[in-house]
């Protein structure tokens, strides 16, 4: 279980790769769809390939990946970090 503020509690969230698309599932609502391109397309990548750390993100850790997304910049902060360690 992830909280990402005091009214959400993430319960799951799985990358759809035919859809390309994050699916969570929080409380007891119906879940809600993050579409990944839309959300990496506002991402500033230094290289092209950097788009790689998202994918493996939405893939590896759907959860993270939505808490991010709905953060302000939290995306672009995340590919900055790794960038740094890479």
């Amino acid at each position: 279980m992830l909280t990402i503020n005091n009214n959400l509690l993430y319960l799951f969230g799985m990358y759809e790769p035919d859809s390309d698309s994050i699916v969570v599932y929080a409380n007891d609502s119906d879940p809600f769809i993050l579409n990944c391109q839309k959300c990496n397309s506002s991402v500033i990548l230094d290289n092209p390939n950097d788009i790689v750390y998202l994918y493996r993100l939405a893939q590896d850790a759907p959860l993270l990946y939505a808490e991010l997304a709905l953060k302000a910049d939290g995306l672009q902060r995340y590919v900055d970090a790794m960038n740094e360690f890479n």
